[in-house]
C-alpha cells in the first residue's frame, strides 16, 4: 500500500500547477503545440507576432493599421494628359497652323464647303478650351485624362517624337505671350467668317461665339451677329462666285437665345456698356428674333385656337345625339355656342396671365400703354436690360435709384427710348 501511495503522491506533485509568471519574459524550452483552428484564428485577428527572442513585431503581409504603407512616387503612364506639359510654344504652333488653314480657305476662288469650315472652327474651339480649362479647373483635366489621355495633344497635332525638337527650336525663337496667342486665334477665326465667300451657318456661329466667350474677346460680337442676318449668301459650285441677297427678317436669321446670353454675359464682365447695348440691338431687338419666337412658341397654341371652332362643332354634333328633348339642330347650336364660349374664355384668361406676368421684373418694367403682344414678344429684350441694370447699379435694394454718372444716364435714356422704365418709383422698395 505504501508504494502505491508514493506513486500517487509523486503524480499529484508532478501535475500541480506552477506559479504564475510573466509570459512575455519567460522563454520556454520547447513551444507547446497550438491547435490549427486556434492558430488560424489568432493569425487572422492579431496584427502582432513573436520572433525568436520573444519580442513582438508586426506580421508581414497582414493588412492592418500597423502594416507599413509604401508609396510609389512614380506616376502611371496615363495618369495625366499632355496638356499639363504643353507650353506657350506648343499653343503658338497650333494656332499658327490654324491661321494658315484659315488663310488657305480665304484664298480659294470657290466657296469653301460649310462642313470643312465647321470642322476647322471646332478645332479652334477645342484649342481655346485647352488654353482656358487648365486655368479654371485642374481637377477636371485630371479626371478627363483617365478616359482620353492624348486628346488635347492630338487636337494640337503634337507628337512625342517632336517634343524635344520643338523645345530646342523654341530657344532661338522669341516666345509669344498667352495674350498674343489668344489674339491671333481670335483674329484668324474672325477673318474667316467675315470673308465674303464663307457662309455663316448656325454651327459656325455657335463655334465662333463659344471661342470668343471662352477667350473673353467680345469686341466683334455685334459685327458677326449683324453679318449673320445681313451677309449675302454665296452660291455653291459657282465660278465666279454668285451671291444671293439675305433676308434679315427671316426666322433663320435670328440669333439663338443661348448664344445671345453668352455674348451678353462676357460683355458685362468686361464692363463695356456700348458693347452691351450693341449686342442687345443685334440680337434681341431684331425683327427676325421676334418672328422666330412667334413661330417657335406661339405657332402651336395659335393653331389650336384656329382649330377650336371645328373641334367645338364636332363635339356639339356628337352631344346633340345624346338627347331627345329638342330638335338636333337646335341642340347642336346650343352645345356649339357653349363649348366655344368655354374655350374662348379659358384661352383669354391664359393669354392675359402670360402677357401680364411681371414677377420676373426687378428694375426694368414696361411703360403704360405698351400692347400686351409687344410685351410678350420683347420680353427677352426687357430681361437683357434688366440684367444690365443689375450689373451697373447698386447691389443694395434700398440704394437703388441713387446711381449717378454718364453711363447710368445713358442707360436710363436708352431704356426709356425702348418703351421701358428704369426704377419705377411705385415699384421700388419702401415707396409702395
Amino acid at each position: 500500500m505504501l508504494p502505491t501511495r508514493g506513486i500517487a503522491l509523486r503524480g499529484q506533485k508532478g501535475s500541480r500547477p506552477q506559479a504564475l509568471a510573466c509570459q512575455l519574459c519567460q522563454r520556454p524550452a520547447s513551444p507547446a503545440p497550438i491547435p490549427q483552428s486556434v492558430a488560424a484564428r489568432s493569425y487572422a485577428s492579431s496584427p502582432l507576432t513573436r520572433n525568436a527572442r520573444g519580442q513582438l513585431r508586426p506580421q508581414k503581409g497582414l493588412r492592418s493599421p500597423w502594416t507599413a504603407i509604401t508609396y510609389n512616387p512614380t506616376p502611371r503612364r496615363f495618369e495625366s494628359t499632355k496638356s499639363n506639359h504643353l507650353t506657350s510654344v506648343d499653343f503658338d504652333e497650333a494656332v499658327a497652323q490654324i491661321a494658315h488653314e484659315c488663310a488657305e480657305l480665304r484664298k480659294t476662288d470657290s466657296v469653301p464647303p460649310t462642313d470643312k469650315v465647321v470642322k476647322l472652327l471646332e478645332r479652334c474651339q477645342k484649342i481655346a478650351e485647352a488654353i482656358v480649362l487648365p486655368e479654371q479647373d485642374t481637377g477636371k483635366v485630371k479626371s478627363s485624362s483617365k478616359q482620353q489621355p492624348d486628346e488635347i495633344s492630338s487636337l494640337l497635332d503634337l507628337e512625342e517624337g517632336k517634343t524635344t525638337r520643338k523645345q530646342q527650336q523654341s530657344t532661338s525663337l522669341p516666345r509669344k505671350t498667352p495674350e498674343q496667342i489668344i489674339d491671333r486665334l481670335c483674329k484668324a477665326v474672325h477673318e474667316l467668317l467675315t470673308d465674303e465667300k464663307v457662309f455663316i451657318s448656325p454651327e459656325a456661329l455657335t463655334c465662333y461665339t463659344k471661342i470668343h466667350a471662352l477667350l473673353k474677346r467680345p469686341d466683334h460680337f455685334p459685327e458677326i451677329f449683324h453679318l449673320y442676318a445681313n451677309k449675302p449668301v454665296p452660291e455653291e459650285n459657282s465660278s465666279p462666285v454668285k451671291y444671293h441677297k439675305a433676308n434679315p427678317r427671316s426666322i433663320n436669321s435670328a440669333v439663338p437665345v443661348e448664344l445671345a446670353d453668352m455674348a451678353l454675359e462676357v460683355a458685362i464682365d468686361q464692363r463695356n456698356l456700348s458693347l452691351v447695348l450693341a449686342i442687345i440691338d443685334t440680337t434681341f431687338c431684331t425683327p427676325a428674333f421676334r418672328r422666330a419666337k412667334l413661330f417657335k412658341k406661339a405657332a402651336v397654341p395659335l393653331g389650336g385656337l384656329a382649330a377650336a371652332p371645328a373641334a367645338c362643332y364636332t363635339i356639339a354634333s356628337w352631344a346633340a345625339t345624346l338627347q331627345n328633348t329638342m330638335d338636333p339642330s337646335t341642340a347642336t347650336g346650343i352645345a356649339f355656342a357653349a363649348t366655344l364660349a368655354y374655350v374662348g374664355g379659358i384661352s383669354s384668361v391664359g393669354i392675359l396671365a402670360i402677357t401680364t406676368a411681371n414677377d420676373q421684373m426687378e428694375r426694368v418694367v414696361w411703360q403704360p400703354g405698351v400692347p400686351l403682344r409687344h410685351r410678350w414678344l420683347r420680353e427677352e429684350e426687357r430681361a437683357a436690360f434688366d440684367k444690365v441694370s443689375l450689373a451697373w447699379g447698386f447691389k443694395d435694394i434700398y440704394m437703388r435709384g441713387e446711381e449717378e454718372g454718364e453711363e447710368w444716364d445713358t442707360l436710363r435714356e436708352f431704356i426709356g427710348m425702348r418703351g421701358m422704365i428704369l426704377d419705377k418709383t411705385d415699384l421700388m422698395e419702401g415707396m409702395q
